[in-house]
């Protein structure tokens, strides 16, 4: 027996509603793929530029004769507007994610505010604002390509890929263009100075490496690990013992740090108090053994000058303490109008021609005596955010043991505990075009707006 037309006709509007309903699916995941894949290119397009840089093999600093402060490139800000209005439409695509972006980056956001209301106040607001509009749109290209992306192993493969790409050039640059590539401190190959390599080296080993560990394919785990140590090799042809010194205690402290998080709260708990009363006991042990022999406990430190950087922690600090609360405005201090630049009226080593120095060389002094007090409390307490979500992302991700989970989880949660550790010695915490600086509002951004990965 037939159905009646009724229930024929009900038949034929599920099968059209279910039909569209596919369509709409298949559309979205078509719109879905462009997007991210999108997005990768914008933010890989925005790392070569930020880890290259719009000089690449000049290995002397230009100074202006007009002003004394570092020669501006004409074409940073026009490259820096380019890759922001190219993230623009990925706003658009996600505009349904801003309202709850906003909420959860609410410490970054209060902090750039506050940075906006020392441009009013700054010795030169001139180089303030732009460096302020300099760093506004790397935020809004850092938030545009996290949620472009949408998950935390796509934004660790871009980084790799640009990463990768920069270690061919450097590599393919030592090889063929030795004489070039080479400067009387050590080998800076495309950059600006072997410290930069240094820097940038230190950076591909990190994201290159635990992007091989986290694949599951012999052919790519080869490819990964071969990029890997070749970022290996330039970083120890850099001669930068500080990015030296750092790439070999994180790769000491990564399988402490994942073993440890695999074990019980309590467990954890324990280690670190264990570790925090040996370092109490050796402080007190030290202290009775000077004041017995009526010896100062700081003597031994007297004479380490951190490679001239005490003098220059010193300036910095006395500059601080003249203006604590507001400081000197943002990105005001160093390479401003040299009528109002602070260590340019005075006849310090560091201010002379010959021995240019334009960062404090310790990032959190640079945000103190530039954005005061309240700068600092909150670039600490973001940077503090940062590396304790950072590690319990990467517990969860240890506990649960998805290979390229884990990976991505590993970068996002030690990357914030090395720019911690970094910035004691080099200024990159809210500097514009510093290559960390930039990585950091990436990673930061990452952790603040991470989704739960699709299983």
């Amino acid at each position: 027996m037939s159905a009646d037309p009724a229930s024929r006709a009900a038949l034929a509007a599920e099968d059209w509603r279910r039909m569209k309903a596919g369509d709409r699916v298949a559309r979205q995941a078509f719109s879905e793929t462009w997007i991210v894949a999108y997005a990768g290119v914008v933010l890989v397009a925005m790392l070569l530029y930020v880890l290259i840089g719009n000089k690449p093999y000049v290995h002397t600093v230009a100074l202006d004769p007009l002003t004394g402060a570092t020669e501006m490139s004409p074409i940073n800000r026009y490259i820096w507007l380019a890759l922001g209005a190219a993230s623009t439409p990925l706003l658009w695509w996600r505009r349904g994610d801003l309202l709850t972006t906003a909420v959860r980056l609410w410490p970054l956001l209060l902090l750039m505010l506050w940075f906006v209301l020392t441009v009013r106040w700054s010795i030169d607001p001139g180089a303030a604002s732009r460096r302020l509009l300099l760093y506004g749109i790397d935020l809004m290209i850092c938030i545009a390509v996290v949620l472009g992306l949408s998950d935390t192993r796509r934004v660790h493969a871009a980084m790799a890929i640009a990463c990768a790409i920069v270690v061919g050039i450097d590599f393919a640059s030592w090889l063929l263009m030795y004489e070039r590539s080479m400067t009387e401190l050590g080998l800076a190959a495309i950059h600006s100075h072997k410290n930069t390599l240094g820097a940038v080296m230190l950076l591909a080993g990190l994201v290159c490496g635990t992007y091989a560990w986290g694949r599951t394919r012999l052919r790519e785990q080869l490819l990964w690990w071969a990029v890997t140590a070749a970022s290996v090799a330039l970083l120890i042809a850099s001669q930068s013992k500080t990015s030296i010194g750092i790439f070999g205690g994180v790769v000491l402290f990564i399988p402490f740090l994942l073993t440890l998080l695999r074990r019980r709260a309590i467990d954890i708990l324990a280690v670190a108090a264990i570790g925090a009363l040996v370092v109490l006991t050796a402080l007190f042990v030290w202290l009775g053994y000077n004041y017995s022999l009526g010896q100062d406990p700081f003597d031994p430190l007297r004479g380490v000058t951190f490679t001239q950087r005490r003098d220059v922690w010193e300036f910095v600090y006395e500059e601080f303490l003249a203006r604590p609360l507001t400081g000197v405005g943002f990105g005001s201090f160093w390479d401003v109008d040299p009528r109002v630049q602070p260590s340019l009226q005075t006849d310090y080593w560091f201010a002379r021609p010959d021995a240019f120095t334009n960062e404090a060389h310790n990032g959190y002094l640079d945000i103190a005596v530039t954005t005061g007090l309240p700068g600092l409390l909150g670039a600490c307490f973001l940077l503090a955010r940062w590396m304790v979500r950072g590690v319990l992302d990467l517990r969860r991700a240890a506990l649960e043991g998805m290979q390229p989970t884990l990976a991505a989880a590993t970068f996002l949660g030690v990357f914030p505990l090395m720019f911690f550790g970094h910035n004691w010695m080099e200024s990159s915490y809210f500097t514009a075009n510093a290559v960390f600086g930039t990585i950091i509002l990436i990673a930061g951004v990452s952790l603040d707006l991470k989704r739960r990965d699709a299983a």
